[in-house]
């Protein structure tokens, strides 16, 4: 399970790209950066696409990589999400208004995107991995996803405020190595973050309702920052100008870093 970072930012400045990542070469976790990352023959290998929700920053890349790689592909890659944000995506940017409709463009059995639903909680195949797609507490529609190969398992939180149920199913993960979670506002602005449905730092560390989520290994131990799994937390979407306020957190994504999870090592 490769993880490449294309973007890790809530917003664009120099050096600095929109949410997205790359798993092996093959499939995206949100776009937000995608488009301007991956070259057309990267796009050309997609398969498909993991989307959150459908805030700009998590989902331009479908709408520019969609106007590169019309005419050329000879596939249809998925957008695989709840109906809410698929339903949402067709509707508010997919809608011959904002953006052609690419989901039918040329026609609908040959598009350059088909639209596929997935049941929240329930597992879906993509190639080697088992997907899973759990509700999160953001401004609209949102869903976090726990990816698995069979051995490794990688949570990814996407944008929410303090929120329980992706937590309550994180417990019942074996094999959790990494935990994705943004922090899109310094602990300064927490009453902000919480507004608009964002988390801050000081979430990581401060005790919550994970601590009473006790992965199923016996020789689990709680660390006194509260974090409950062996699986390290890595940061995602501290802004630019306020990295230096993320407190002890030590695992800070930037565009272009790439770590590999397997047999229980982040590297």
């Amino acid at each position: 399970m490769k993880l490449k970072v294309l973007g890790a930012s809530g917003s664009k400045l120099p050096g600095f790209g929109l949410t997205s990542f790359l798993l092996d070469k093959n499939i995206l976790i949100d776009t937000g950066a995608a488009a301007s990352m991956l070259d057309f023959d990267e796009q050309l290998r997609l398969d498909a696409v993991l989307l959150s929700h459908i805030h700009i920053d998590h989902s331009l890349g479908l709408l520019l990589m969609a106007d590169n790689l019309v005419g050329s592909l000879n596939k249809s890659i998925q957008i695989m999400s709840i109906p809410e944000v698929l339903d949402g995506l067709r509707e508010h940017l997919f809608n011959n208004q904002v953006w052609p409709d690419f989901t039918s463009i040329p026609n609908s059995k040959d598009a350059i995107f088909k639209l596929k639903p997935m049941a929240e909680g329930k597992p879906v195949k993509l190639g080697k991995y088992t997907i899973r797609a759990i509700r999160v507490s953001h401004s609209v529609p949102t869903v976090g996803f726990i990816i698995s190969d069979g051995k490794s398992s990688l949570l990814y939180t996407a944008d929410t405020r303090a929120t329980e149920k992706i937590w309550k199913e994180a417990k019942k993960i074996r094999g959790l190595k990494g935990v994705l979670i943004e922090t899109s506002f310094p602990n300064r602005l927490h009453g902000l973050a919480d507004l608009s449905g964002h988390l801050t730092p000081s979430f990581i560390s401060r005790p919550c309702s994970w601590r009473r989520c006790r992965r199923r290994s016996p020789d689990l131990k709680i660390p006194r920052s509260g974090w409950p799994w062996k699986a390290p937390p890595i940061i995602f979407r501290i802004r630019q100008y306020r990295v230096q306020q993320a407190g002890t957190i030590d695992d800070v994504l930037f565009s272009g870093f790439a770590f590999i999870v397997f047999k229980g090592v982040v590297k």
